[in-house]
């Protein structure tokens, strides 16, 4: 029994040690500036402050109004701190998120190994994104994991009230950010019957839509521009890298996307909700017709998951990209021939997605086939013709 005790507080104190060094690497970015988004909480929050609605104020909010509403939250509470308003409200925010990613961790902890959890707690991407860049995608998909957890993988039965919690938390994860929003997809064709498929469409996205209506009034145009209509920078990797230019001529970039996220639902109807979560995170970040920065940690829950020498480069050259990058932290780090294509980490990052959701949906076939080829070789070179 000592001995036992022993471990449960070495385990304890490693698990702090991880914690408040995941939450120290997160603030000490944060000391390093910010950039555009951070500037548009700013516009946000004093929106907030003088009572004006900010989907009729603003372009530079694109999102349901939770998180407006934890930014004003987070406001007043750095009025009542001590120190510089501004810099007290940006450490409130990186406090949240980090207490966020940590919330993620515990669910990787529980749902996999302590190994997972803290490979994603001390992600450089995360703690990149979270401390620098102050985004956050982290607290919609905490959300979405905090659903599935709910719902649980009984899609056979009827639909009760867990699994109603469970889509109406998935819905808050919208109002959120909409990162999840073929989400519900993926989890209408895992039911047997029609009724459940059709409340696991609708209730999240009924719940999302719902949000706006307090700000319907003033803000309509706002809402329906900038969040519904809104595009980010068009830059569509994925597309371009590999599909087919014939295909491309007739399926515009956000055609393929949806395709893309409608088929690979059905192809892993059959996976348990946790891990088609995570494969969703892959698929809606490497098929997306825009990606920028903040995109990069959505899929970093699968990345954790499986750890191979494709999510190693994922995470390796991704870094590098946000330490370089002039959205990120500008650090003049590189040759000059690499910099000749600022979209080169952008084209390598994708494609190792990519690759990494062909090889873990495929990967016996794929043994199969190089074991055949590697078979074939092996008698060409024993048997050369004469």
């Amino acid at each position: 029994m000592t001995q036992i005790k022993i471990r449960k507080n070495q385990l304890n104190g490693l698990l702090l040690i991880i914690t408040l060094l995941s939450i120290s690497l997160r603030l000490s970015f944060a000391t390093l500036g910010h950039n555009f988004d951070y500037d548009s909480f700013l516009i946000v929050v004093q929106l907030m402050q003088e009572g004006k609605n900010v989907y009729a104020n603003t372009t530079r909010y694109n999102y349901g109004p939770i998180w407006f509403n934890l930014l004003h939250l987070f406001d007043t509470i750095a009025y009542l701190i001590p120190i510089n308003h501004e810099t007290a409200f940006r450490y409130i925010i990186v406090f949240f998120l980090s207490l966020v990613d940590i919330g993620i961790a515990l669910i990787l902890w529980r749902k996999i190994t302590l190994v997972t959890a803290t490979i994603f707690l001390l992600n450089p991407i995360s703690i990149i994104i979270t401390g620098y860049h102050n985004q956050f995608d982290n607290l919609a998909l905490l959300l979405g994991l905090i659903s599935i957890v709910i719902l649980g993988d009984s899609f056979d039965k009827p639909m009760n009230r867990r699994k109603l919690l469970g889509l109406t938390v998935l819905g808050l994860s919208l109002i959120t950010k909409h990162n999840l929003f073929a989400f519900p997809i993926w989890l209408a064709v895992k039911q047997v019957k029609l009724r459940p498929k059709l409340i696991t469409i609708l209730l999240p996205i009924l719940i999302f839509l719902a949000s706006f209506i307090p700000f319907w009034s003033e803000g309509k145009n706002g809402i329906i521009i900038n969040v519904f209509l809104y595009k980010s920078w068009p830059n569509a990797f994925f597309y371009h890298l590999f599909i087919p230019l014939a295909i491309q001529l007739f399926l515009p970039s956000t055609m393929i996307w949806l395709i893309s996220l409608v088929a690979f639902a059905i192809i892993f109807r059959h996976k348990n909700v946790f891990e088609t979560f995570l494969l969703y995170t892959c698929v809606v970040t490497t098929t997306s017709p825009a990606i920028t920065n903040q995109y990069l940690a959505i899929p970093l829950i699968f990345i954790s998951a499986n750890i191979n020498i494709l999510s190693i480069l994922y995470t390796i050259i991704g870094t590098l990209h946000l330490l370089v990058d002039e959205n990120g932290l500008h650090i003049n780090l590189l040759p000059q021939i690499i910099k000749a294509d600022k979209f080169i980490f952008y084209k390598i990052l994708i494609s190792l997605l990519f690759f990494e959701l062909i090889w873990l949906t495929w990967q016996k076939q794929l043994m199969v086939l190089f074991k055949n080829i590697a078979q074939e070789i092996s008698i060409q070179l024993t048997n050369p013709k004469k």
